[in-house]
């Protein structure tokens, strides 16, 4: 969902929102830490640039279980080729798990004929995988 001032992304896994606020503000100096962090985005071109910190330590980068610290800040750059695709390029800095900023880039397929769907863990399988204890 987008507005002028802010993009709002509604995930199936685990039923969760993110906020990306678009209305010019920065970053905050000392944000209070988050599982999703605090997002800040502006278009450079055809390129949704999201910039992104104040993260919480109890998630992993990654389904492979990646670590971070609270200092991860990340940059995405979100992408349309062309009809039906979506390109993010994801930038990863966190001088505390990493010697130096990398990055992951991870194409999409657009699904036009679908809907969000609630997703209900039947375990805590499918939580430990995203949320550390």
């Amino acid at each position: 969902m987008q507005t002028p001032k802010e993009t709002l992304m509604l995930f199936e896994e685990f039923t969760v929102f993110r906020q990306i606020f678009t209305d010019g503000r920065k970053l905050p100096v000392d944000p209070q830490p988050t599982f999703f962090g605090y997002s800040v985005a502006h278009w450079e071109q055809n390129t949704f640039v999201v910039e992104s910190a104040g993260f919480n330590d109890k998630t992993y980068i990654d389904g492979e279980g990646l670590p971070h610290s609270e200092d991860l800040q990340i940059t995405e750059r979100y992408r349309r080729p062309d009809f039906g695709h979506l390109v993010i390029e994801f930038t990863f800095t966190d001088p505390k798990n990493y010697e130096r900023p990398w990055t992951a880039t991870v194409p999409f397929n657009l699904m036009p004929d679908t809907e969000l769907n609630e997703h209900l863990c039947e375990n805590e399988k499918d939580h430990d995988l995203l949320y550390r204890k």
